[in-house]
């Protein structure tokens, strides 16, 4: 009997442990016009977590996802999805180099791939998204409302050493500007 009062104990204790933990958020959500296009940035706050540090240095190849997809607002309506986006950044270490191989993906196609060796660039790298190209221009007519969701995937937690369970941030929104004049403006 106090065995089992004991394990129950100690299933609460990681429980709470696990809810004390601050979970990662997207911030800095921003849409801005380039050139002829609308780009994204975003910033992964609170990554990484102690298990994924540890799981980095052993070697084992850690993924950051990150969801974009730009919405047409209607009223009464369902919204209408005009871009789905993936980006999925992933690391590995090399214990023998002592230097961290990154590689971005966009949408499956291979974008970046760097080899670091400072802990501070590695996270820089898999927490900070600039410049990620969504539609352009002419795709977003004025006379609408536009909107940009994200969110990030950032890996599996394990809840009482036995359930997996994907830890992710919450959608994170912000609206695209576009203006009448000479066609489309900018996001401030």
């Amino acid at each position: 009997m106090r065995a089992s009062v004991g394990v129950a104990a100690a299933c609460l204790a990681a429980a709470v442990g696990l809810a004390r933990a601050e979970p990662p958020a997207l911030t800095d959500l921003k849409v801005v016009r380039k050139d002829a296009g609308y780009v994204a940035s975003c910033r992964l706050a609170g990554w990484p977590s102690v298990d994924l540090r540890e799981e980095i240095a052993a070697g084992l190849e850690t993924s950051v996802n990150y969801r974009l997809q730009v919405y047409q607002r209607r009223g009464g309506l369902p919204d209408i999805l005009l871009l789905k986006r993936r980006v999925r950044c992933t690391v590995r270490h090399d214990a023998l180099t002592r230097q961290y191989t990154l590689t971005r993906f966009i949408d499956g196609e291979l974008q970046d791939t760097r080899l670091v060796s400072e802990e501070a660039a590695m996270r820089d790298f898999m927490t900070a998204l600039a410049g990620i190209p969504l539609l352009p221009v002419t795709d977003l007519p004025p006379g609408h409302e536009y909107y940009l969701k994200a969110k990030s995937d950032v890996g599996l937690v394990w809840r009482f050493y036995l359930i997996p369970w994907t830890l992710d941030t919450a959608w994170a929104r912000v609206p695209i500007g576009v203006t009448e004049g000479n066609g489309h403006g900018t996001q401030p």
